[in-house]
């Protein structure tokens, strides 16, 4: 019979490391009142450590995300003002084609004239 693996809850994760961080117990006394594995616990302490300081940067991310996002939209709206107008200009074409060429319509792309 196999055993179901447990998925813990990033908060969970977060208050065993803290715990963990604080050293008032061992990690193993820890991890066996929550019914852990004591490696469990040190990887989540080390990886807090670890990555702490992306919690205070995470403003400056924020604003960069935002910037890139808005250099996208802007883009994104240049592009779609430039198929505007390529289609303006294709439809007028396509009239023009067709009054000089008495009704007939333009081949496409990739046919036989």
């Amino acid at each position: 019979m196999s055993v179901k693996r447990r998925n813990h809850t990033p908060q969970f994760k977060a208050r065993i490391a803290l715990e963990a961080l604080r050293e008032e117990r061992s990690a193993s006394e820890i991890a066996a009142e929550h019914n852990l594995n004591p490696t469990l616990v040190k990887r989540w302490r080390d990886e807090l450590a670890e990555n702490a300081a992306d919690v205070f940067d995470s403003a400056r991310s924020t604003k960069e995300q935002k910037r890139r996002e808005e250099a996208l939209a802007a883009e994104r709206e240049e592009l779609l003002k430039a198929i505007g107008t390529a289609t303006v200009e294709r439809d007028w074409l396509r009239r023009v084609y067709k009054d000089i060429n008495g009704g007939i319509e333009p081949p496409g792309v990739g046919q036989a004239q």
